[in-house]
């Protein structure tokens, strides 16, 4: 029983989402044909690739090369921020922010004066939630959101170009705020990357794009990598989230049942684009955006309501996005003390930016 409890508070979101699916299951029916498994597959491929990207260190010897060119505190978060914005767009924002935040947060040990931790550590955790909303493999949701609504690939660039756009603009504005203080007392111990793997992984993640782009067919693709991945490095499939994989799994039963009830599918089918897209932001708050972009997807025809309200709706709580919650145990990892100033600048930062982003791109929905 403590093993069992264990697990459900080690993973809450698949506890609750396996739970409810059974529910579903016994109200309702099971049915194997409401799982989408290419997202699966693909989500599984993707992950062994980025798992490797990790272990390789290539995002650890770029960030460690942009610090070199820091001559200031304020250079160096503006630099950080640009790396968590860009790296996410390729390898999803949650490991941009469990690459980089350690490395920023170990940094500030060598600057025990230094007044802008706060804000710095913020903003890294704001810029891959927003850089990550960018392609359609940059996080779970557009994944699931680009294949269930067959989008053009230019159209979805165009949609997220635009809020890119007001994102970049928005942190720069934000990294002024931070002090200039100096860096010259830092020495940087000289990291390394596998050149070799490097070129590997980056020919496998163009293959895996690819399919995303529905260029190649996923089912003899994601098998071939998946299998290269085996013979090049096994160790790989042991880091692998497969709670996500599983909680993927209970949300496509459970909107399977849910689409079964006429007087849900009809209230959801009612709603205007307008709306859509704040009941998106608004259950992205509750239950994260992954879970908001499964739950309402298969009710609206309204794609780009759904596809920028749940990527901007990763800003606001702490709940808002997966990627959040793993931001504040690394910070609290290093600065427990802090932990209560960091979630009041990271909720007014957070918010601020909800409404200004929100606001705007609530004139864009047709």
């Amino acid at each position: 029983m403590r093993r069992v409890l264990d697990f459900i508070q080690a993973n809450k979101l698949l506890s609750i989402s396996l739970f409810l699916a059974i529910i579903s299951c016994l109200v309702g029916r099971f049915s194997a044909g409401d799982i989408d498994y290419k997202v699966i597959l693909t989500l599984f491929g993707l992950m062994l690739l980025i798992q490797g990207f990790e272990q390789v260190g290539l995002l650890r010897f770029v960030a460690q090369k942009l610090l070199h060119h820091s001559q200031d505190s304020r250079r160096l978060v503006q630099l950080m921020v640009l790396l968590s914005l860009i790296g996410s767009m390729f390898l999803t924002n949650d490991v941009a922010i469990l690459t980089l935040l350690p490395i920023y947060l170990k940094i500030l040990n060598l600057l025990p004066k230094f007044k802008g931790r706060l804000l710095g550590s913020v903003l890294i955790i704001v810029a891959a939630n927003l850089g990550s909303s960018f392609f359609p493999f940059g996080n779970p949701q557009n994944l699931y959101l680009y294949d269930y609504y067959h989008v053009a690939f230019s159209q979805f660039l165009l949609w997220m170009g635009l809020v890119l756009l007001v994102s970049v603009i928005a942190l720069w504005l934000l990294t002024l705020l931070v002090a200039k203080d100096s860096l010259e007392e830092i020495e940087f111990k000289q990291a390394t990357f596998v050149r070799n793997e490097s070129f590997l992984l980056a020919a496998l993640m163009a293959i895996m794009i690819l399919v995303v782009l529905n260029l190649f067919p996923y089912q003899w693709t994601v098998p071939l990598v998946v299998l290269a991945v085996l013979f090049y490095r096994r160790s790989l499939f042991r880091r692998v989230d497969y709670g996500l994989l599983a909680t993927f799994v209970c949300f496509f039963i459970i909107v399977g049942n849910i689409g079964e009830a006429d007087f849900i599918r009809e209230n959801l089918h009612a709603l205007s684009s307008k709306q859509v897209y704040l009941t998106s932001i608004g259950m992205s708050q509750v239950i994260s955006n992954v879970p908001a972009a499964f739950l309402i997807a298969p009710f609206t025809d309204y794609q780009q309501a759904v596809i920028l309200g749940v990527n901007i709706g990763g800003l606001g709580t702490l709940l808002a996005s997966l990627a959040n919650l793993i931001g504040y145990n690394l910070f609290h990892s290093f600065y427990p003390d802090e932990t209560k100033r960091f979630l009041g600048l990271f909720s007014l930062v957070n918010f601020g930016l909800l409404v200004i982003l929100g606001g705007i791109f609530f004139f864009f929905i047709h």
